[in-house]
């Protein structure tokens, strides 16, 4: 559960940093983001079915 609350913490963080990019910019980085968390509670699942 806590690297669950560091991951959500970490791209809450990078949500916020987004407010001083252009709107394109922005959109390149939700669409990052939405790739990483994604992959990160993926990999999370696997590891802990594979525990």
């Amino acid at each position: 559960m806590l690297k669950i609350a560091v991951i959500i913490l970490l791209l809450a963080l990078g949500f916020l940093a987004t407010k001083y990019l252009d709107e394109k910019a922005q959109k390149k980085v939700f669409v990052g983001f939405a790739i990483a968390f994604g992959a990160a509670v993926v990999l999370l699942m696997a590891f802990e079915l594979f525990r």
